[in-house]
């Protein structure tokens, strides 16, 4: 008799069998039924979680330092071309230029006009306001009226002597700064 005992026909008689041992054929624990590795545990999918996790991380800082904080990708200059890419004009800034040029005519002041006119305009301006200083004009603004994209049109009425006047100032904006460019007056 073998140990353990065997039922006929279930196992072929020249195998021998050992106790604590499943017969072949049989699963064995930790193992696939139908033989073959072990198993694998899901490490490898965790491993890539974190993984992509930190590439998000990463993408997330340098659009962040990128765009906004610091904004090393973000250029400093603004395009002056059509209303549609530069920001809206002041228009209080074609009352500022108006208000000090009307100063200089009143103070008969060249440097002051000059301080209000764009540079390729300051001989100009500046002998507007001599040449109506002199002759006691008393000028008033009207409200200012946007000519164009960079450009403020402000109309000046008033008096010289006895005589009525109307004119107009033509204030442009370079980059961020407003100036007086031309002006047109009776003389």
């Amino acid at each position: 008799m073998t140990y353990p005992p065997q039922q006929p026909g279930r196992y072929p008689q020249h195998q021998q069998q050992y106790p604590g041992y499943p017969p072949p054929g049989y699963p064995q624990p930790g193992y696939p039924q139908f033989g073959g590795q072990p198993p694998k545990k899901g490490n490898g999918l965790l491993i890539g979680l974190i993984a992509g996790g930190l590439a998000f991380l990463l993408v997330v800082v340098f659009v962040i330092t990128g765009f906004f904080a610091p904004g090393f990708l973000v250029s400093d200059e603004r395009p002056d071309g059509p209303a549609g890419n530069s920001p809206p004009l002041d228009l209080n800034s074609g009352s500022v230029a108006a208000g000090k040029f009307i100063l200089a005519v009143l103070g008969d002041d060249e440097a002051d006009a000059r301080e209000a006119a764009c540079p390729s305009a300051e001989g100009v301006i500046a002998d507007a306001a001599k040449t109506l200083g002199s002759r006691n004009a008393h000028l008033t603004a009207g409200s200012p009226i946007q000519a164009a994209a960079n450009e403020i049109r402000v109309p000046l009425s008033g008096t010289i002597g006895s005589k009525s006047v109307h004119g107009e100032l033509r204030v442009l904006r370079i980059q961020e700064t407003y100036c007086i460019s031309e002006i047109t007056m009776p003389s």
